[in-house]
């Protein structure tokens, strides 16, 4: 008969034993899945898709449409899926590209903004004078803030000198969704700036 202190040691040796088989069991799977590159989180995009406004909705010398910003939050155990983040104004002011092959579009989106928004521009809807939102003005040919009657033409910029605004509207970088198979769907990096400036300055 084996000595006591031999059998604890097999038993223990036993426990740890088929506890490493099973782990092992267990984990092959699933280090394969995170091996996997199609499971690997790509880098987080500071584009966010603008949804209730497509490209097909906007005319020329129309009023402009707003849209709104959303993004996953979490906050402590509570999952957000869609948080607003913000809303925007977008306004065509010109003719729209040639946008029929993806390569048409991922050359669009890879040029500078200044020629994006000679065909399509977006505000955030903050006032830059305080922070207020602004509104369409009451023909819709432009913008007016309803808290200390700042206005705006339809390009974004200061409607009178004596506008309280010390800067125009704060565009947005866009850029058209490349899996947009339509070339409609429209993603912004959007910001908030800060007020009381001449100067566009994003907030930290």
């Amino acid at each position: 008969m084996a000595p006591e202190p031999d059998r604890r040691s097999f038993l223990s040796f036993a426990t740890f034993g088929i506890g490493a088989i099973f782990s092992a069991v267990l984990g092959i799977p699933l280090g394969a899945y995170f091996l996997d590159p199609r499971h690997r989180k790509g880098p987080k995009s500071d584009l966010k898709l603008v949804s209730d406004v497509t490209l097909a909705d906007l005319v020329v010398g129309t009023p402009p449409m707003q849209g709104v910003i959303r993004d996953t939050r979490t906050d402590g155990w509570t999952l957000y899926p869609n948080d607003v983040l913000g809303r925007v104004w977008v306004v065509q002011l010109g003719v729209r590209p040639n946008l029929t092959t993806p390569a048409k579009v991922e050359e669009f989106n890879a040029s500078a903004m200044p020629a994006k928004e000679a065909y399509v521009i977006v505000f955030t809807t903050i006032c830059p004078h305080l922070g207020c939102s602004v509104n369409l003005d009451g023909a819709g040919t432009g913008f007016a803030c309803p808290c200390h009657a700042a206005t705006f033409v339809l390009n974004g910029a200061r409607a009178a000198a004596s506008n309280p605004a010390l800067r125009g509207m704060d565009t947005l970088e866009w850029e058209i969704d490349p899996e947009d198979p339509d070339a409609n769907r429209i993603k912004v990096k959007y910001q908030n700036f800060k007020s009381l400036q001449v100067a566009k300055e994003p907030m930290s």
